[in-house]
C-alpha cells in the first residue's frame, strides 16, 4: 500500500518521499510470495467490492504503462461444506456469502457440487458434502512485480525513494509533520503510514493491543507435471474445512514463477514479534502441509519442498482493515493492518490514501475501516 500510495502521489504531481526500512519488494513483510489471490466477489464484506473493482482497473493501467504482466486470469474456487465450525475472515458460510455478493453486483459465478468440482478439476478431491463458489474471472496477482512497477513509475514521476532507512518517530503540528529516521529528519505537509507488521509501533498506545502479528508459511512443492498447474488450466483454491486448522489454499503456477506449486494455510491463534519471528519453515510444518492438508485434497504433487517463505499477517479483532486519519491529526493518514486479505485491494487503497492526504477526503466509503472501532 505504501508503493501504491507513492505511485498515486507522484502521478498527481505531488512532491513525494517514500521511506522503507527494507528494500521492497522483499520477503520480510506481508506482500510477497509470487502470487496473491484476487476475486471480484468479496465474501468478507460487501463494502470491499468498490476497492477490488477499482484495484482491478489500476492493475490494468499499470500493465499498460509498464509492459509487465501483473495479473493472470485462472478462475477461482472456494470450497467448503454447507456448515462447519470454521469461518473464513469472519464470514460463516463463505461460499454462500460470496455467491450473494456476486448476485448483487452482477459478477459471473456458479455454485457447483463436489461431483462437478471433480469433473472439471480431476486433481482435486472434495468430499461429497463439499460444494464450491466458482468465479471464472478471478485470478492471481504477482505482488513483487506490482510493487516494483509502482515504485518505478513513482520514481519516473519524480518521487524520491529511501530504502534501508527506518522511521523512528513522527510529530504532527499545525504547520506540518516531522519524521525522524535512523538517518535524519524530514519535514512534510502530510504523512501516510503503512508499516504493515510494524504498524503497532507507530499508532497511539490505545490501539496497539488490537494489532496482532501472526506468522504464516508459504510452501512450494514439486509437481509431477508443473504444466498441469498453469493458470490457464488450474484455478486457485481456497478450501475451508470443518475446523479452523483445516484451512488450506493452492495456487496456479505461472510459467515464470518458482518451479513448484504454492500451498498456504493460515493461523491466527499465535502472535509473534515481527523482529524476532522464525523465518524458516520447520520439518514438522512441511510434513503437516503435505500429508495432513494436501494429500487428502490434491493429487499431482511430490513430497519434495522446493521453497518456503514466512509471511506476516497483521490482524485486527474483526479481521477488517484500518484506513483512517490519525486520531490526533488529519495531517497523518493510517493504512494497515489488512488482516491477511489486503493485497488485492492495495492499488485502490493507495489511491484512497493519496486522496485523503492531498484532498482531505475520498469518494470511497470507509466507515468499516475506522481506527476508533479498535478501542471499543
Amino acid at each position: 500500500m505504501g508503493s501504491a500510495a507513492l505511485y498515486q502521489a507522484a502521478k498527481r504531481g505531488a512532491k513525494a518521499l517514500g521511506i522503507d526500512r527494507f528494500d521492497p519488494p522483499h520477503t520480510l513483510g506481508s506482500s510477497h510470495g509470487d502470487t496473491r489471490i484476487t476475486r471480484a466477489s468479496i465474501g468478507e464484506g460487501e463494502f470491499y467490492a468498490p476497492l477490488v473493482r477499482r484495484s482491478d482497473e489500476i492493475w490494468r493501467e499499470l500493465e499498460a504503462a509498464s509492459g509487465q504482466t501483473l495479473f493472470h486470469e485462472s478462475g477461482g474456487l472456494i470450497i467448503a461444506p454447507p456448515s462447519a465450525d470454521a469461518t473464513f475472515h469472519g464470514a460463516g458460510d463463505f461460499v454462500e456469502a460470496s455467491a450473494q455478493v456476486a448476485e448483487r453486483h452482477g459478477i459471473i459465478h456458479e455454485v457447483i457440487s463436489a461431483e462437478e468440482i471433480k469433473r472439471r478439476h480431476p486433481m482435486l478431491k472434495p468430499r461429497a458434502i463439499d460444494r464450491a463458489y466458482y468465479e471464472p474471472g478471478a485470478g492471481v496477482l504477482r505482488p513483487e512485480r506490482c510493487i516494483a512497477t509502482q515504485l518505478e513509475l513513482a520514481r519516473q514521476g519524480g518521487a524520491a525513494i529511501h530504502t534501508g532507512e527506518q522511521v523512528i518517530a513522527y510529530d504532527a503540528s499545525a504547520d506540518g509533520v516531522t519524521v525522524t529516521t535512523n538517518l535524519g529528519n524530514y519535514r512534510a505537509d502530510k504523512l501516510i503510514l503503512s508499516a504493515g507488521a510494524w504498524m503497532a509501533d507507530l499508532v497511539p498506545e490505545a490501539y496497539r493491543a488490537a494489532l496482532r502479528v501472526c506468522r504464516q508459511v508459504f510452501y512450494w512443492f514439486e509437481a509431477e507435471e508443473l504444466g498441469a498447474f498453469d493458470p490457464k488450466i488450474f484455478p486457485w483454491v481456497i478450501w475451508i474445512g470443518d475446523r479452523l486448522d483445516e484451512f488450506w489454499s493452492a495456487f496456479p503456477a505461472p510459467r515464470d514463477g518458482p518451479r513448484g506449486v504454492k500451498l498456504v494455510t493460515e493461523q491466527y491463534h499465535t502472535a509473534t514479534d515481527p523482529d524476532a519471528v522464525g523465518r524458516e519453515a520447520t520439518a514438522e510444518e512441511c510434513a503437516d502441509m503435505y500429508y495432513r492438508l494436501t494429500q487428502p485434497r490434491l493429487q499431482g504433487l511430490r513430497d519434495n519442498l522446493i521453497r518456503a517463505e514466512v509471511c506476516l499477517y497483521t490482524v485486527t479483532p474483526d479481521e477488517h482493515f484500518v484506513i483512517d486519519f490519525h486520531p490526533d491529526s488529519e495531517r497523518v493518514v493510517l493504512a494497515s493492518p489488512c488482516s491477511g486479505h489486503g493485497f488485492k485491494h492495495s492499488a485502490a487503497i493507495g489511491e484512497i490514501l493519496t486522496q485523503l492526504a492531498l484532498n482531505g477526503e475520498t469518494e470511497f466509503e470507509l466507515s468499516a475501516f475506522r481506527l476508533a472501532r479498535l478501542s471499543e
